[in-house]
């Protein structure tokens, strides 16, 4: 959902009809796929962690927030689908809307993850376990504290975007971050800033620097296996996060000292560097449907949950999910009833 200045646009008109059919064929396609999935697997996150509220803890807490941002992210990609399609036609107020849950959702990820990171430290490293009712509401209090944090960074989308009309052709309208005149370019720098430095550098220096303390503990520590299950899936959101969100953030910084004429920049290399923001902005948005993934296969307790809803539901039994992954029955028999819904947590 990057915009572009009016230098990309009249470099469009030479892209040529390999990228054009490119993005008309991969931008659709991309997105759907990421709608199925991230809407069926967070929903079915959401549904097993809801069965939990009472004994919830505060890492499944921070993982239900996430989890609810990333549908917000599915939920608007049909609107951009639709968008490369037949041009913007809803108006002002939803192409505000749009631009600014984009944001709001990938601020509200990455801070929630550091928050996870931020709790898995406490709990491990300092053995910090506080009165659980003022623990919890000191959580809910933290996670209201981050969407209203999220909102605060998109305010230049909620301010500036708009339904712009290029001058030129036929082209159709679309939603976007203009940069007009001074004010408009001044907001855009300083959202591109924040996306920068706010939503990604800071906190996966935060993940970083409390995993890399909690590894150290656990080394330090006899063997422990639930501490050591504990952090597991911790890291492997973390991760994947990083995997997904680092080539997006390069290939924009690039974009960003292209626009600050910092580096040299033609039809052609624009034409590239669109290629590399669609690419690299789906690995990215396919962040949203990989964490249920890794909640699935990483999470015995939340294995054993979803056995039993879909076994509720009737879409199968415990003996089938076992027999089509196996490694489920060896993992689950050697856990407790009594852990929480996220075992690894």
């Amino acid at each position: 959902m990057e915009t572009h200045t009016m230098e990309n646009h009249l470099c469009s008109t030479v892209e040529g009809p390999l990228l054009t059919s490119f993005k008309a064929v991969f931008v659709p396609v991309a997105y759907g796929l990421i709608f199925l999935l991230g809407m069926m697997g967070n929903i079915l996150v959401l549904v097993i962690l809801e069965r939990h509220r009472q004994t919830r803890s505060s890492t499944e807490t921070f993982l239900f927030h996430l989890a609810v941002a990333d549908l917000l992210l599915v939920f608007i990609l049909p609107f951009a689908v639709a968008e490369g399609s037949v041009g913007w036609v809803l108006g002002s107020f939803l192409c505000k809307a749009v631009i600014s849950l984009h944001k709001i959702n990938f601020y509200c990820s990455s801070l929630l993850l550091a928050c996870i990171a931020v709790d898995r430290y406490l709990a491990i490293v300092h053995a910090v376990h506080a009165y659980r009712h003022r623990r919890l509401l000191s959580i809910h209090i933290t996670c209201a504290t981050i969407w209203l944090a999220g909102v605060f960074f998109a305010l230049p989308e909620i301010l500036f975007a708009k339904v712009s009309q290029p001058h030129y052709n036929d082209s159709l309208p679309h939603c976007t971050f203009p940069q007009e005149n001074q004010a408009e370019t001044n907001a855009w720098f300083t959202s591109r800033f924040l996306y920068h430095i706010g939503g990604f550098l800071l906190p996966m220096l935060v993940m970083t620097w409390c995993y890399v303390g909690v590894v150290h503990r656990l080394c330090q520590a006899q063997r422990r296996p639930q501490r050591q299950k504990a952090v597991r899936v911790a890291i492997l959101v973390t991760s994947v996060f990083f995997l997904c969100w680092s080539p997006y953030h390069v290939v924009i910084f690039l974009d960003t000292l292209t626009r600050l004429k910092a580096l040299g920049s033609s039809c052609e290399f624009n034409g590239y560097l669109s290629v590399a923001i669609t690419m690299s902005e789906f690995l990215g948005l396919a962040h949203c449907c990989l964490n249920p993934m890794l909640y699935t296969f990483a999470g015995v307790k939340f294995r054993s949950d979803l056995s039993r809803l879909l076994t509720k539901l009737g879409c199968a039994g415990p003996a089938s999910l076992c027999q089509f992954f196996p490694s489920w029955r060896k993992s689950s028999l050697s856990e407790s009833e009594n852990a929480t819904s996220l075992t690894t947590f």
